[in-house]
């Protein structure tokens, strides 16, 4: 069967109880792309904003990673589970609800500590093999504390049952249920996730997302109206408007002579591009721009 080629980038509402790779393998038989990844795991009962990389997108993967993400998740204060959320098995339980001036205090000091402990039903690698499939064999194993950086921990809203609506800004590594639990820990009445959805990934939004089923049920043609440029994903890098002639340079992975008008740091990386087609990602080095990733568009 022919592949679609599609290069650019497709943002996705996830709906609850499917996983991040349920998404993509439906996408891909449906439309049978090039090329198809995504740029960071939502668990199955997690819903929201997921940005998918087609064709060369998907080397540009990187970049997306590293920028902030942002979710809204219902705390559950009362219970702790295995899992750090409500679909866990229960450890301990707790009859006291926190008040709001009390989860106001916990959100603060967690704002402010650096390190977390991922879940145990993480993707981190323990050992060289993910947490989750060591969780799920019944392994005894433990996951280091990571140094981690959180932008924004703001309570929304809170109420007598013990359930807090919290946004979270954070950057890579960072795990939402991790916070729920050690603010539970902190308040001294245990506490999970109930709900969860992202809501911003980088310059993406909620509101820009497309519901999984209304994609599935559009034409090869359709969807690629509802494809972003691969520059979009990455709006931090400057853009360099290239000649034919630099593109040729760039096609054979020739440096190019810096033009004086890009105000560049030594290493600093910009994309390419020659009219509409965005022909790579380079980076300054000396007085040339040299190649660090070509895009065949």
């Amino acid at each position: 069967m022919q592949k679609n080629v599609f290069h650019g980038w497709l943002l996705v509402n996830k709906p609850v109880g499917v996983t991040s790779a349920d998404v993509v393998r439906a996408l891909k038989k449906k439309f049978n792309p090039t090329k198809i990844g995504h740029a960071g795991t939502l668990d199955p009962d997690a819903t929201g904003l997921m940005p998918l990389a087609l064709g060369e997108a998907t080397k540009t993967i990187p970049y997306l990673q590293n920028l902030k993400k942002k979710y809204q998740a219902v705390f559950l204060f009362g219970l702790k589970t295995d899992t750090d959320d409500v679909s866990g098995k229960t450890l301990r339980n707790s009859f006291y609800v926190p008040k709001k001036n009390e989860v106001l205090e916990g959100l603060k000091y967690y704002s402010e500590v650096m390190f977390q402990i991922p879940p145990k039903v993480s993707a981190v690698k323990v050992k060289g093999k993910r947490a989750y499939k060591r969780f799920k064999a019944n392994e005894d194993f433990r996951i280091e504390a990571r140094n981690i950086s959180i932008y924004e921990l703001s309570l929304i809203s809170h109420n007598a049952a013990g359930l807090s609506l919290v946004q979270i800004e954070c950057g890579k590594g960072g795990y939402v249920r991790s916070i729920a639990r050690d603010c539970g820990d902190f308040l001294g009445c245990f506490g999970c996730v109930k709900s969860l959805s992202r809501v911003e990934y980088g310059p993406f939004k909620i509101e820009e997302a497309i519901d999984l089923s209304d994609l599935l049920d559009q034409s090869t043609d359709d969807l690629g109206l509802c494809i972003k440029p691969i520059e979009i994903g990455i709006p931090n890098l400057k853009i360099f408007e290239c000649s034919q002639d630099d593109l040729k340079y760039l096609e054979n992975g020739r440096p190019i002579i810096c033009p004086a008008r890009l105000a560049l740091a030594e290493g600093e990386e910009l994309f390419a591009k020659y009219k509409d087609r965005v022909a790579g990602v380079m980076f300054k080095e000396g007085e040339f721009l040299k190649v660090r990733r070509k895009f065949n568009t």
